[in-house]
């Protein structure tokens, strides 16, 4: 029967104690939201960058495998010719 009294009391003294320190808890709290904005920023330059790196190896291997077919295409072609003769 005693708990709900304590409960009451701790959050009393929670609330009192946040109403007096309410500029450092201001402080404190701007702080940490000004930080983990930074890393959100810093991660979202970092995720950015790794899609980027990974659209230019899809391009150069893109790049690469059309000039191998390019290559095979020349290749039948030359063989058509020489069985041809």
């Amino acid at each position: 029967m005693a708990l709900p009294f304590v409960v009451g009391l701790a959050v009393g003294a929670g609330a009192v104690y946040a109403f007096t320190k309410s500029d450092k808890l201001k402080e404190k709290a701007t702080s940490i939201f000004s930080k983990s904005k930074d890393v959100a920023n810093t991660s979202i330059e970092k995720s950015k960058e790794t899609v980027d790196e990974v659209k230019d190896t899809i391009n150069a291997t893109a790049a690469c495998i059309k000039e191998k077919k390019e290559q095979q295409k020349q290749e039948n072609n030359k063989e058509k010719k020489e069985d041809s003769k």
